[in-house]
């Protein structure tokens, strides 16, 4: 028996060893995920979409809206039909959007920030990422929402946040921006020059 015992531990301690000493720092590879990112990719260009990942800033105090605030209003929730079809995994939204807060105009130029509040569908997760497609002159923003590591709950399901398309993002022209939520979306015109 003891010889066993012995054998393991030889065995063991220099396989321990090796698998820390040569073990990869970065994620595995997903080839499955790979080729479906590829794939969503090649559709939404092939369809005239352009993806952006915008930076979302969660905010402590209410949101102020600009000066020249555009008049948003409410439309039925769920994605625009084209995007609903051309996206492989749909992200889940907020439920609606309580306060939007976007300025009528910006310059060529400039970055565009969308101040808002928006409900989110669970205690369980929280804001996490948002992205623009873009097609001519159509804008989707979508807000997505990551559960919260190790179980945590979040103490209100209202979250107050920012997004900023990127200066130099948009040509000079009139713009439609829509706001998806699940039961509703917000939308609005904007002009930039």
């Amino acid at each position: 028996m003891k010889w066993i015992i012995l054998a393991i531990l030889v065995c063991l301690i220099p396989y321990t060893w090796l698998t820390i000493a040569f073990r990869k720092p970065n994620p595995a590879h997903e080839p499955y995920q790979d080729n479906k990112d590829r794939a969503q990719v090649l559709r939404l260009l092939d369809s005239g979409f352009n993806r952006i990942d915008l930076t979302l800033q969660q905010l402590v105090d209410p949101a102020v809206p600009h000066n020249d605030a555009a008049d948003t209003i409410a439309i039925e929730g769920g994605l625009p039909p084209l995007l609903s079809d051309l996206l492989i995994d749909k992200p889940p939204v907020p439920v609606d959007f309580p306060f939007v807060a976007a300025p009528t105009s910006t310059l060529t130029g400039a970055p565009y920030v969308i101040k808002f509040a928006c409900s989110q569908p669970d205690f369980d997760e929280r804001v996490n990422e948002s992205r623009l497609y873009q097609r001519n002159r159509e804008l989707v923003l979508i807000i997505g929402y990551r559960a919260n590591p190790d179980g945590l709950q979040s103490r209100d399901r209202e979250i107050k946040a920012q997004i900023t398309i990127p200066a130099n993002t948009l040509e000079a022209g009139e713009y439609n921006a829509t706001l998806i939520g699940a039961r509703e979306s917000r939308r609005w015109t904007f002009l930039v020059h």
